[in-house]
Formats: C-alpha cells, sequence, structure tokens
C-alpha cells in the first residue's frame, strides 16, 4: 500500500521536492518532446525507481519523471504512462498521480491521443475533456485497502475542474488554437475500435476516444486534486489503418501546438 510513499521518498533523496510543485503534467503519446520545455530539470527513469510499477516498455514510451520549472510555474512532468493493456494492477494505473500528489501537488493536467467521434474533431483537432465515460472495466480504487489520502467513494459530478475547463478553452483562444470541448470514452484497448463500437459509443454521448486517462482522473479526484485533460484528435476512430505509429507521429507533428496551448494555461495558473 506504502509502494507509492517509497517512491517519492525516493525522488525526494534525489533532489525532487523541497518546494513542492504546483502542478503535475502527464505527456500523452507522441508529446514527450515537451518535457525540454523545463528549466533545469532534474529527472529520474521509472524502471529506476523504487516502489513504481516496471515499465512494459510499449514502443514509443519512454518512461521518466522531470522537475523543475515549467513556463514559470514549479511542475512535475511524467514522460510515459501505464496502461491497462499493458497487464498491471489498477492502482497501478495512476501511479503518477498518486506520487504527483505525495510531494505535493495539488493539480493535475493530462493530455492524450484520441480517436475523433463527433463528426467536427477531425485529426489536428484539440478538444478540452469536459466529461468521461469509463468502459476500460477497471478502477484505480479497486482493491481491499485504500491508499493513505484516497476518499473511498469520490464524487465525480465534476471530475474536471470547471474553472481550469475553462481556463483550457481561453488558453486555446490566446494560442490561436480553436478548441473543442467533449466527452472522452476510455477502452482497454489495445486494438484500435471496429466501426459498430464507434457507433456505439456515439450513442453512447462520447465524442473521442483513446486507451488511458481515465484511471489517472479517478485517483486525482479521490485525493482531492484539480483536474484538466486535454486530447489531441490523431485519427478519426474506427478507420481501416489505424495504428500506433500514426498516433505517436501525429502526437510529435502537433506537439508545438499542443505546447503553445499548455503555455498559456500553466501562465494563466501561475
Amino acid at each position: 500500500m506504502d509502494d507509492f510513499l517509497v517512491a517519492a521518498a525516493h525522488l525526494r533523496r534525489a533532489g525532487f521536492g523541497g518546494e513542492a510543485p504546483r502542478l503535475a503534467l502527464i505527456l500523452g503519446s507522441g508529446f514527450g518532446g515537451l518535457e525540454h520545455e523545463i528549466d533545469s530539470p532534474v529527472q529520474c527513469s521509472y524502471s529506476d525507481l523504487p516502489g513504481f510499477p516496471v515499465p512494459a516498455g510499449t514502443s514509443g514510451h519512454v518512461c521518466r519523471v522531470s522537475q523543475g520549472v515549467l513556463w514559470g510555474t514549479r511542475a512535475l512532468v511524467f514522460r510515459g504512462r501505464y496502461h491497462a493493456y499493458e497487464g498491471h494492477a489498477p492502482r497501478e494505473l495512476a501511479a503518477c498521480v498518486w506520487v504527483a500528489h505525495a510531494l505535493g501537488a495539488r493539480t493535475l493536467l493530462v493530455t492524450n491521443a484520441a480517436g475523433g467521434i463527433r463528426g467536427d474533431l477531425a485529426p489536428g483537432s484539440m478538444m478540452a475533456i469536459r466529461d468521461h465515460i469509463n468502459l476500460t472495466g477497471t478502477n484505480p480504487l479497486v482493491g481491499p485497502t485504500r491508499l493513505r489520502g484516497a476518499a473511498a467513494f469520490p464524487p465525480m459530478g465534476a471530475a474536471y475542474d470547471p474553472g481550469l475547463l475553462a481556463a483550457l478553452l481561453k488558453a486555446g483562444e490566446q494560442a490561436g488554437e480553436p478548441m473543442a470541448s467533449g466527452v472522452y470514452a476510455a477502452v482497454l484497448g489495445p486494438s484500435f475500435e471496429t466501426p459498430a463500437e464507434v457507433e456505439m459509443l456515439r450513442r453512447l454521448g462520447a465524442d473521442a476516444v483513446g486507451m488511458s486517462t481515465v484511471p489517472e482522473v479517478i485517483a486525482a479526484n479521490a485525493l482531492g486534486m484539480r483536474v484538466c485533460g486535454l486530447s489531441l484528435i490523431t485519427n478519426r476512430a474506427g478507420g481501416a489503418h489505424d495504428s500506433h505509429e500514426r498516433v505517436l507521429q501525429s502526437g510529435a507533428d502537433n506537439a508545438l501546438r499542443l505546447a503553445a496551448v499548455l503555455r498559456h494555461l500553466v501562465a494563466g495558473l501561475a
């Protein structure tokens, strides 16, 4: 139960901590280059972090945590996340969140690559997440014991903080990036969705679909953190030529646009 506290203690000894980070940022597929925006970072690989799950090594997922000053704000940046399709236990899916909270972060920014379902969400679009549908079949709060500080039955009626949602939409305007808002559906993966599944998701009210993020958001809410979520639409869901490689390439191609939006958002928080 205390594995994540062990990880946080190790990071403090490695130079993390001190002045608590104001926010934690989890980078989605293809966005890893954004960690280079951190001034004077202290870094640690997930594989060198006691108490942290061993990364599965999914292609394109570099796993490293950095702390430093990001666009004027002290921040933790997690490059790489844990996915249920990699075989991790439910609680491990939110490892980054547990550690971020233990180090003092009280705001969580999550980013991901997603398939567009709603008609206006073409590849290259950005979507501020206003709500989600959890179809992964799991939850990071499942288990016989509760993690220290986490609510057993957290309300999810405002899982994505309304003030941060408004700030994210404003940041899009400031960056010259028109941004939609919508509902993100999380599925298990790792296969992409069939057209019939996409139609089901559409009827359920989903605007975009991916294979991550929701466990982190649930854990953050259980810990009382404010949450903001941003999806980059990398493909139209249900396509015959969907591939992980295309998702990564789209993320890399649009990373500078994403950075421009996040820079305005983080500056506003500061």
